[in-house]
């Protein structure tokens, strides 16, 4: 029965440990992943910013790399929260299973105190022999003779049944002192997270209402940036309808399987810059400036500092090489029936019909009086865009 007793105890005490723990331990990883993810990217964001701050005046560059961290520290403190919820429930359980203990041990030395009291009086006045020589036969006294042998392993097991339930039980009072612990330094970081985040919200307002002073130039920026990105797609309706055109069937076939290559990397591509952000997204987005303004993108703006070299994202043919008014010089790279763009260069490193391997230099990025190094990035299949973001390996 004692034994029954304790497998049963052992158990169920085993299976609360690895349901509880084990997905706690799985669920803490993630979040740490997350948080570790969420730090990276506000330290780009920061040092991009202090990049556009060179200048003194008001930008948009900064207010992105602003937007950016808010972003991020937002993220960031979700993380914390999450994971402060689940050191409330691994708290929560891990005291029901101290608690399930404590009155386990009391009552197993409660059973073993009475199993000593026992052993004393039959040792005390020799009824333990009296009881086996008085047996009626030799099978009799067999029995006897092992029902005390049980008796004594019994009181031996109850023995090692207490020490594996304190052992447990001196585990989880520790493990439950670290998780409060962990808990109180979690609590902590929120605290100091909002703080930063509540210091960022006050810069972003105050950069906001400077650049709203600057209406025309926004727009005037605006209207730039949507003659360049329609001269960029008039060239890739051009390119398309040029090499439908020029195609053999031999070429069709090597086309085609570069373009399957292409499409199983979807969300494996690697960033066309080492460090940045995206800065403004695919499809309708509201203007962080103009309220009544809503841009049609249809690439991404990735944000990156000075200097930053640009990569193939995959390999491919430059199909062009062009200078457009308000993007600088850009680069046109076929991969089968897709097509990437890396417009916003100072420098260009390639040139038309050239192989290009995966992470190949394409280019520098081009850096504006106020310090604002900005790619524009497009993806192309055939003559459909498509959201890069979608495509683009998580950042």
């Amino acid at each position: 029965m004692l034994k029954s007793r304790f497998t049963y105890i052992y158990i169920l005490f085993a299976l609360t440990c690895i349901s509880t723990t084990s997905l706690a331990q799985k669920s803490k990883e993630s979040l740490e992943k997350e948080k570790n993810e969420n730090l990276q990217r506000i330290q780009e964001a920061e040092k991009i910013l202090q990049s556009t701050e060179k200048q003194k005046a008001a930008t948009l560059g900064q207010l992105n790399a602003l937007n950016q961290q808010i972003r991020s520290r937002q993220s960031l403190i979700s993380s914390i929260r999450q994971e402060i919820t689940l050191y409330n429930l691994e708290i929560e359980d891990t005291e029901s299973i101290i608690e399930a203990l404590e009155i386990d041990l009391e009552n197993l030395k409660a059973e073993y105190a009475e199993m000593l009291y026992a052993s004393y009086k039959a040792s005390r006045n020799q009824d333990r022999l009296t009881f086996i020589f008085s047996a009626g036969s030799f099978n009799q006294f067999l029995m006897r003779l092992k029902y005390f042998e049980q008796y004594g392993e019994s009181r031996r097991n109850q023995a090692k049944v207490i020490l594996k339930v304190q052992e447990s039980l001196q585990f989880e009072i520790v493990e439950y002192e670290q998780m409060r612990a962990d808990k109180a330094n979690l609590l902590n970081d929120e605290v100091q997270e909002q703080n930063k985040l509540k210091s960022l919200r006050t810069r972003q307002g105050s950069l906001v209402s400077e650049l709203s002073k600057k209406e025309k130039e926004l727009n005037r920026e605006l209207t730039n940036r949507k003659a360049a990105v329609s001269e960029i797609n008039g060239l890739i309706d051009r390119i398309v309808a040029e090499e439908l055109a020029a195609r053999t069937a031999a070429s069709n076939a090597e086309i085609l399987e570069l373009s399957s290559t292409f499409a199983d990397n979807r969300t494996k591509l690697p960033w066309p810059v080492n460090e940045g952000f995206i800065s403004m997204g695919f499809g309708r987005q509201q203007h962080p400036v103009l309220k009544l303004v809503e841009v049609d993108n249809k690439g991404v703006y990735i944000q990156t500092q000075p200097q930053q070299e640009i990569k193939a994202v995959f390999d491919g043919k430059v199909s062009i090489v062009a200078s457009i008014p308000g993007m600088n010089k850009a680069v046109i790279v076929q991969h089968g029936d897709f097509r990437t763009v890396y417009a916003n260069l100072k420098n260009v490193y390639v040139v038309r019909n050239q192989e290009i391997k995966l992470n190949d230099p394409i280019g520098e990025i081009y850096t504006d009086n106020d310090g604002l190094a900005e790619l524009y990035f497009e993806l192309w299949q055939k003559n459909k865009t498509l959201n890069p973001q979608r495509w683009l390996t998580k950042k």
